[in-house]
């Protein structure tokens, strides 16, 4: 029997880099060079060895996975990939991320390399090539996005 209400079976939104569905998705691993916050769009670094989080300059290859990881005993700040540690980066598939102001669904979407929030309008922003809204949402709210990279 096909799964035909995806709230019935998976985690409500819950934090940055979350699936938002159980369809298909393709998420290559790559070394860590920055620290890597879930959600987060990332870029290779210079020798294409491992990921950072995307700059100015930079062009985006997917978004961090969030990972179920969390030290309650020590409250380690642990929502992210630290350095040298193996990253998965979401390639295609639906994804949660948070908005860096008013977004509408269909809207292509772009990332902003100073607050790292997905936006659809700014003129200093990246885009995220093949990547669009699915949701409607204000600055600071978690939305979902669907991205189809290569």
């Amino acid at each position: 029997m096909p799964i035909t209400s995806y709230p019935d079976y998976m985690q409500p939104a819950g934090k940055a880099g979350q699936l938002s569905s159980y369809q298909d998705y393709t998420a290559d691993t790559y070394a860590v060079e920055e620290k890597v916050p879930f959600g987060a769009a990332v870029q290779l670094n210079a020798t294409g060895t491992a990921i950072k989080p995307i700059t100015a300059t930079g062009t985006v290859i997917g978004i961090a996975l969030a990972q179920n990881i969390h030290d309650w005993v020590e409250n380690k700040d642990d929502q992210n990939y630290p350095v040298g540690e193996p990253a998965a980066i979401v390639k295609r598939g639906r994804i949660f991320v948070v908005a860096g102001g008013d977004v509408v669904n269909g809207q292509a979407v772009k990332v902003d390399p100073a607050t790292q929030k997905f936006v659809a309008i700014s003129e200093t922003a990246i885009a995220v090539n093949g990547a669009v809204f699915k949701g409607n949402a204000s600055a600071n709210q978690l939305v979902e996005i669907e991205i189809n990279l290569p």
